[in-house]
């Protein structure tokens, strides 16, 4: 799809990733809706992005209340009316791993399947009423759903649900016309993973 004039909202888009991915968008000629809870980092960054002539906008969200995911879509349908891509990447991934599975706190563990699992599939609810007619899904997944690291587990967990959740979700919206797909892609250096031991780190840049 090309992006040029088209709008795309990304969740999780801050920081790491998803900061990202939105500066790649702009670079291609993308409007954006940016959605974070980190209201007045993303609204900085924001900033800064218009500053440099593209069409940026933020919104805000917080993915473990629906209130607040529903008042962001209302958001996107008023200002907006339709939108071309949406890009789940908002998650929590940090401090998240270390104990083992009998020792992890059940808080966290809830906490994580809210935002991570949850969230992504509200988020898509939300929003569907606004979907372009070519509209493209990108589900953030991770590798380690695939290949499953130890004391990882609620993390892990989430994202093999986020896997599963994009292939059922291709069988019901397929045949309106909307692509969804997950991405998997393995541990990078950011923000979100300074928390990750340098051995795992090495596993993936040896």
């Amino acid at each position: 799809m090309m992006l040029a004039g088209r709008t795309i909202v990304i969740t999780g888009a801050a920081r790491g990733v998803g900061l990202a991915i939105a500066k790649a968008c702009l670079r291609h000629g993308a409007r954006l809706g940016l959605a974070d809870n980190l209201e007045d980092l993303v609204r900085a960054e924001a900033a800064t992005l218009a500053a440099d002539g593209g069409s940026v906008r933020f919104v805000p969200i917080n993915l473990a209340d629906p209130a607040s995911i529903t008042a962001f879509a209302d958001d996107v349908a008023r200002t907006e009316g339709t939108i071309d891509g949406l890009v789940n990447n908002a998650a929590i991934a940090t401090n998240v791993g270390g104990a083992a599975f009998e020792d992890i706190d059940i808080g966290l563990w809830d906490a994580v399947m809210t935002v991570n699992v949850r969230g992504t599939w509200l988020v898509t609810r939300a929003l569907s009423p606004v979907f372009g007619p070519d509209c493209r899904i990108v589900n953030m997944a991770s590798d380690t759903a695939l290949w499953g690291p130890s004391r990882l587990l609620a993390y892990v967990t989430s994202k093999g649900a986020v896997i599963s959740m994009t292939r059922s979700l291709a069988r019901e919206l397929g045949p309106r016309g909307i692509g969804i797909v997950a991405i998997a892609p393995g541990i990078m250096r950011n923000e979100a993973t300074e928390y990750v031991p340098a051995e795992r780190h090495a596993h993936y840049e040896n």
